[in-house]
C-alpha cells in the first residue's frame, strides 16, 4: 500500500510523490490524515523565506486524523487504539534539556523537531508531515483525543487555538473582566478572541481592514463586542470610545509596523501589548521615552507549548464553531494554489485547509 504526499524538494519546487506504507514500529503510530490546515507560515517555508528551511520535506503541521495502526509500546504510552480520532502537537520535546523540563517553553528545544517544519522525508519513516495521506508519529509526540462530535476541520486548528491561548494567557496575562483590543482578524486574532472569551475577558474590540468583512462576521459570532475598520475609523479614538477607556491589553497579530506602533499607543498606562505578528524583516521604530513614561510591557513569542490542554477544552466544548475558520478547502494536489491564496487571500478567504477523502 502506498501513500500520496506533496514533497518540497527545494524552495519553490513542490512535487507529488508516493511512499510505501509499513507497519509502525513498537513505539510509533500510523495516522490516516483527515484535514491539514494551511498555516500562514507555510508559503514562507515553501519559498525558502523561513529560518526553518529543510529539504526534502513534507510540510504541514496543523493536522487531525484517525489512528490507522499503532505499536504496542505506543498504545500503552498514549492510551490509544486504532480508530481513535486525534490531533497532534507539532513540536516533539526531547524531555531532557532545560526548556523541555519547563511547562511552557519546550518549543525552544534545539535542534527543534517539529512535524512538517524540520523533519525531512529522506529517511525512514519518511511520512512526517501533514501534506500526505498518512503520517507516522515518533516517540515522545504529544497527542490529544477528540470529543466524538468535534469536526476534523476544527481539530486541525488545535495549534492555532493553542496560539490564541498563549497570546491571551501567557503573553497578555489577561484576567477576568479586563478590556482587550485584538489587532488583526485572521486565524490568530480569532483564536485569541475565543481564548479571551473563555477566560472571561471583556469588553473586546477587534481591529481589521475593509476587506475583512467575513472575518468580522465570524468575530462577532465568536463573541467580539465591537469590530473596528481601521481604514475608516481611527482606532486611537474609536477603541477607547467603545471600551470606555484605553484597553488593559492589546494583542497585535498582523505584524504590520504601523499596527505595532498603534498597539503601543492604544494600550492604557501600565498595560500590556502581546506582539506576535511577523513583520517579514521590516523594522518598527518605537520611541522608548514614551514607553518608559507610560510603563508599557511588550511581550513576544511564538508556538503553543503547554497551551494545548486549554485549546482542546475550547475545541472539544463545541461552544464555538471553530471549523468555520477553515472556510476554503483544497485537494492535496491543489497545494500550490492553497499557498498562493494563503499568501494573497481572495475576497472572503479566512483560512484554507487540505481535506482528504
Amino acid at each position: 500500500m502506498k501513500a500520496r504526499a506533496m514533497v518540497l524538494l527545494e524552495p519553490g519546487r513542490l512535487e507529488p510523490r508516493e511512499f510505501d506504507l509499513v507497519e509502525p514500529g513498537p513505539d510509533q503510530v500510523l495516522v490516516k490524515l483527515a484535514v491539514t490546515s494551511v498555516c500562514a507560515s507555510d508559503p514562507k517555508i515553501f519559498q525558502g523565506h523561513s529560518p526553518f528551511s529543510f529539504y526534502p520535506i513534507i510540510m504541514g503541521h496543523e493536522l487531525a486524523g484517525r489512528v490507522e495502526a499503532i505499536g504496542a509500546e505506543a498504545a500503552a504510552c498514549y492510551g490509544l487504539e486504532a480508530g481513535d480520532r486525534i490531533t497532534i502537537e507539532p513540536s516533539i520535546p526531547c524531555y531532557h534539556c532545560r526548556w523541555c523540563r519547563s511547562e511552557f517553553n519546550y518549543h525552544k528545544c534545539r535542534p527543534l523537531r517539529a512535524y512538517g517544519v524540520t523533519l525531512t522525508c529522506d529517511q525512514p519513516p519518511y511520512l512526517l508531515g501533514g501534506y500526505a495521506e498518512y503520517m507516522y508519529l515518533l516517540p515522545g509526540s504529544l497527542v490529544y483525543k477528540l470529543a466524538p462530535e468535534t469536526p476534523f476541520l476544527a481539530a486541525s486548528l488545535s495549534s492555532v487555538i493553542g496560539n490564541g491561548v498563549r497570546w491571551v494567557k501567557n503573553l497578555g496575562q489577561v484576567t477576568y473582566g479586563q478590556s482587550l483590543a485584538i489587532s488583526g482578524v485572521g486565524s490568530q486574532g480569532l483564536a485569541a478572541l475565543m481564548a479571551a472569551r473563555q477566560f472571561g475577558a471583556g469588553p473586546i474590540a477587534v481591529l481589521g481592514l475593509g476587506r475583512d468583512q467575513a472575518r468580522f462576521d465570524l468575530a462577532r459570532e465568536y463573541g467580539a463586542d465591537f469590530t473596528v475598520n481601521i481604514e475608516t475609523e481611527d482606532p486611537l479614538e474609536a477603541v477607547p470610545d467603545l471600551l470606555g477607556g484605553p484597553p488593559d491589553v492589546v494583542i497585535e497579530t498582523s505584524g504590520a509596523p504601523s499596527a505595532i506602533r498603534t498597539a503601543v499607543d492604544l494600550v492604557r498606562p501600565l498595560g500590556r501589548v502581546a506582539a506576535i505578528g511577523l513583520s517579514g524583516g521590516r523594522e518598527t521604530p518605537l520611541v522608548f521615552d514614551a514607553l518608559v513614561a507610560k510603563g508599557v510591557t511588550i511581550a513576544c513569542d511564538h508556538a503553543q507549548a503547554g497551551n494545548y490542554p486549554d485549546a482542546m477544552r475550547i475545541i472539544n466544548s463545541g461552544r464555538y464553531a471553530v471549523e468555520k475558520i477553515n472556510n476554503v478547502h483544497y485537494a492535496l494536489e491543489d497545494l500550490p494554489r492553497a499557498f498562493e491564496e494563503t499568501a494573497h487571500p481572495p475576497a472572503g478567504f479566512i483560512k484554507g485547509a487540505v481535506v482528504f477523502n
